[in-house]
Formats: structure tokens, sequence, C-alpha cells
């Protein structure tokens, strides 16, 4: 008896598995992680205009990268993707800030973001295995700055500020649009290549902490400005390409 119960539970067991085919057109819900990179269009904008006088720095931001989670809901020929992405211009380290032959000081940066978005994706032509999708999407960007500053002797004589830290953070509004091909990998995963241009430009940041700068005194809560008075500002943007595994339930 027991043995019979074996043999039909596997039995079963064995013709689900078999009834479970893939077949993009019928598969509804995935949750899915992946990430990317593209160029960057921070340059030094973060720092550049904020030198000091007279002071030039010599590394710029090339690149982005991200990482992203979500979950995704096909409708009829449509998908969307609710996804929270974790994007950070290349981190610097010791970028130089001098005059001339003399070096000023050195110093860290590194821009990050959490955006959470919402992307909606149209097939363009599709297989049972196989897709190719336009999309798009927006998202809310709450993005930080953090630099340290280390200045040497000549430069905190001659610019007239110790070492600091500088924290600024600010929210931004984002998009991005993109063409997407998506594949079979293995069972019921399917992986899928993104390529796009994202938008994420901040006019301005709030400073996170007292301290005084090469740019005077910042206060929490104030604009970070530039050297010429003007507000701090960068675009987090660019082209970019991701790659994603999605799990279909």
């Amino acid at each position: 008896m027991r043995k019979g119960l074996i043999v039909i539970f596997f039995t079963l067991l064995s013709s689900t598995a078999q009834a479970r085919k893939f077949d993009m057109k019928n598969e509804v819900f995935a949750t899915y992680f992946g990430g990317g990179f593209g160029p960057s269009n921070v340059s030094d904008h973060a720092f550049g205009m904020a030198a000091g006088t007279g002071v030039q720095t010599d590394q710029i931001v090339r690149s982005n990268f991200s990482g992203e989670f979500g979950v995704l809901l096909a409708v009829s020929r449509f998908n969307v993707r609710l996804a929270g992405e974790y994007l950070v211009g290349r981190a610097l380290a010791g970028v130089k800030g001098s005059a001339g032959a003399t070096d000023y000081y050195e110093l860290d940066s590194k821009i990050t973001a959490f955006v959470p978005m919402a992307l909606i994706e149209t097939e363009i032509w599709s297989k049972i295995e196989t897709r190719l999708v336009l999309g798009g999407g927006l998202g809310l960007a709450s993005v930080s700055l953090d630099q340290e500053y280390e200045m040497t002797a000549t430069g905190a004589t001659n610019l007239g500020v110790a070492s600091y830290l500088e924290k600024a953070s600010a929210s931004v509004s984002t998009w991005r649009a993109y063409i997407g091909g998506e594949t079979l990998f293995v069972d019921t995963t399917t992986v899928a290549l993104e390529l796009g241009y994202r938008e994420l430009k901040v006019g301005s940041l709030q400073s996170s902490k007292d301290t005084t700068s090469l740019t005077g005194q910042q206060s929490a809560g104030t604009t970070l400005i530039n050297m010429d008075g003007s507000p701090r500002s960068f675009d987090l943007g660019g082209a970019y390409a991701n790659i994603y595994f999605r799990f279909y339930l």
C-alpha cells in the first residue's frame, strides 16, 4: 500500500513538472534582480567649481554603476515593473587639488542615489521563449554626496581652511527610457538585456552638517554652493546597459 502511494505521488509530481512548460505569453508574475553600467555625465561637477580660487582638480567621474531589484506583472502585451535601483557614480579617491605644481589637498568623492521607480513595457516582437520590448519609467531619487578633503600644510595656509568632510543630499525626479530583450535561461528563469538612457539632474543639494569649506561656512540645511555662488549641481544620468535575471512564479 505504501509503495503504491509513493508511486502515485511521484507520478503526480512528474505530471505537474511536465505541465509547467514555459511560454512567455502565459507568464504573469516574476521577481527579478540585476545591474549594469554606463558613461556618466557627472564629470567633475560635484567639486570642480568649488575647488578653491586658482585651484584645478585632476580627475572626473567617467562611469555610473547600478543594481536593481523588483517585481514584474504582465498584463496582455504590457509589463508593469515596480523597482528599487541603487545608482552610484564611480567613486574617486586621491583627487588632487593643485595650483600649478603645488598640491593644496587630496579629495575623495562619492555620489550615490536610491531610486524607487515604476516602469511600463510594451512588446514589439515575441516568440514562445523570447521577446523584445520598449519601455520607460519615472522615479524619485534620494541622492547623497560624500566628500572628504585632506589639506596639505600649504593648502591650509593659502586657502584658509583645514581638512573637512562635506555631506549633502537632494531629492529629485528622474526618468529612463529603453529597449530590452528577454529570453529563457533555464526552467522558468529568463535573462533580460536593457539598453537605455536615464535622466537624473541634481540642481542643488542641501548640506547635512555644519562645516567650514573652500566656499565658506556651510550650515546644515543650507544649499551647497560653488566658488561663484551658484548652487552645486551635476547630472547623474547617461546611457546605460543593464542585465537582469527574472524568476517567474
